[in-house]
């Protein structure tokens, strides 16, 4: 099959944009944790040492605490333990709000 010159040069043109496009490292513009579900049961607040928001740019809300254990837990940050427990951790010097990136 002979391809013309000038539909060559558009089938070429077009890859060369294409390839500009998507030349990023994949998911580059992607936050690293989001939370996709929430813990069922409030756990108890000595278990936790620190917290963080999750980015903006997850389709859920969410902080995700940090245990003594080294798990993370996503919670949901419109349930008012959730909000008791930020507040509480807010006023340790060592802890306090962060945005995940």
């Amino acid at each position: 099959m002979k391809v013309p010159g000038a539909t060559f040069a558009v089938l070429l043109c077009t890859m060369t944009l294409c390839s500009q496009v998507f030349s990023g490292p994949l998911g580059a513009d992607t936050p690293e944790m989001c939370c996709f579900s929430y813990v069922f049961r409030q756990m108890p607040l000595k278990i936790v040492v620190d917290y963080f928001e999750t980015n903006s740019q997850c389709s859920k809300p969410g902080v995700i605490f940090h245990t003594k254990k080294g798990r993370k837990v996503c919670a949901n940050p419109t349930e008012s333990w959730v909000q008791q427990y930020t507040a509480t951790l807010k006023q340790k010097p060592e802890t306090g709000a962060r945005e995940f990136q």
